[in-house]
């Protein structure tokens, strides 16, 4: 009997893994990573976006912890950019945060699957000092993605 349930909560974990693996659009850009920033100390941030192309608004959400300073926030993105392995996409820090209403352009490169090393991938943030020009950064994908080291999780792009 033990076993016929430990067989049925696997059976049910993998359904409920498929379900939401098969809601997941093709185009989006998924993350949870754990960074490190000698100014900012340890981070985490995780994120959902879509690019939907030039003639619609793009879609997503960022989330951001500090655990250095205690700092976190859910914000929408305002503009995306998904090509091949990269991913860009910039975000308002919301009010009641430090430097609260300053935009921020995160890029990534989705560089593969970590292994017993540290993580492939790279994560960039910078900073903006209007949105068009943040969307502008965006949609050329013009700013270097290496400016924290990734110290656990994984990066996923598909484009």
């Amino acid at each position: 009997m033990r076993r016929f349930l430990i067989l049925c909560a696997g059976l049910t974990s993998l359904l409920a893994f498929a379900t939401v693996q098969a809601n997941t659009p093709p185009d989006a850009s998924t993350a949870g990573v754990n960074h490190v920033n000698t100014f900012v100390g340890e981070q985490h941030s995780s994120f959902t976006v879509k690019d939907n192309g030039p003639d619609s608004l793009d879609s997503g959400t960022f989330n951001y912890h500090n655990f250095t300073t205690g700092v976190s926030y859910n914000v929408n993105v305002v503009c995306v950019k998904v090509a091949g392995t990269r991913a860009d996409f910039a975000f308002v820090i919301p009010a009641g945060a430090p430097d609260a209403g300053q935009l921020k352009v995160v890029s990534v490169i989705d560089n593969g699957e970590p292994s017993t090393g540290p993580s492939p991938d790279q994560y960039g943030i910078t900073a903006a000092s209007t949105q068009s020009f943040a969307c502008f950064l965006v949609n050329q994908q013009s700013q270097p993605p290496i400016s924290e080291v990734i110290t656990a999780g994984n990066i996923q792009v598909h484009s």
